[in-house]
């Protein structure tokens, strides 16, 4: 019974190995009889010219178009935003009052010819409208949310984007192509 199951296995392996090779052989054969039949039959040679060649150099100008291609948009932005700065401040001006202004100062009043002193203070009042110069030498802090509302044109070239490298993969891939149907079918070459 072993020597039965060693002959069969051995049947086995070899149909296994047979169907292979034959198989092999006509996928083989398939191909060159496929090859050949698509070079000589002249109705074929017409099909490659005619559709071959313009799909893949609209294929090669659609990669262009797409690596050229530029995203143009209107974003528009509504949002809160901090504003948090020092604003140093150091001018002189002129500054209107707005309402009478008292003043109430001491003073020392030097009387002539060796008089003496008298002590006493001196009130009078800065009219409404009146002009005053003023330096201002100062830090303002500056803590606020300022409220942004505005419409943003934006321009994107594809190609400075993460589809650059892709796009440019397309047309390396499409290349070679391009190149075999220039040769075997005189395709005109692509205009760059």
């Amino acid at each position: 019974m072993k020597r039965l199951e060693v002959l069969w296995l051995a049947f086995e392996k070899f149909a296994l190995f047979f169907s292979f090779a034959v198989a092999f052989v006509m996928v083989m054969a398939l191909l060159v009889v496929g090859l050949a039949v698509w070079r000589a039959l002249p109705g074929l040679q017409a099909l490659r010219a005619e559709v071959a060649c313009p799909m893949i150099a609209d294929i090669n100008a659609l990669v262009d178009d797409l690596n050229n291609a530029v995203i143009t948009r209107t974003i528009h932005i509504e949002q809160t935003i901090p504003v948090n700065f020092d604003l140093e401040l150091d001018q002189s001006l002129t500054v209107e009052l707005t309402e009478g202004v008292l003043l109430n100062r001491p003073a020392t009043f030097v009387l002539p010819g060796g008089g003496g002193q008298i002590r006493g203070s001196v009130t009078l009042v800065l009219p409404k409208g009146q002009d005053l110069p003023v330096h201002m030498q100062m830090t303002v802090p500056v803590d606020q949310y300022l409220p942004v509302e505005m419409d943003v044109p934006v321009s994107i070239p594809l190609q400075e984007t993460d589809l650059g490298p892709i796009t440019a993969r397309l047309k390396s891939l499409l290349a070679p192509y391009m190149d075999l149907l220039g040769r075997t079918l005189k395709c005109p070459a692509p205009q760059p």
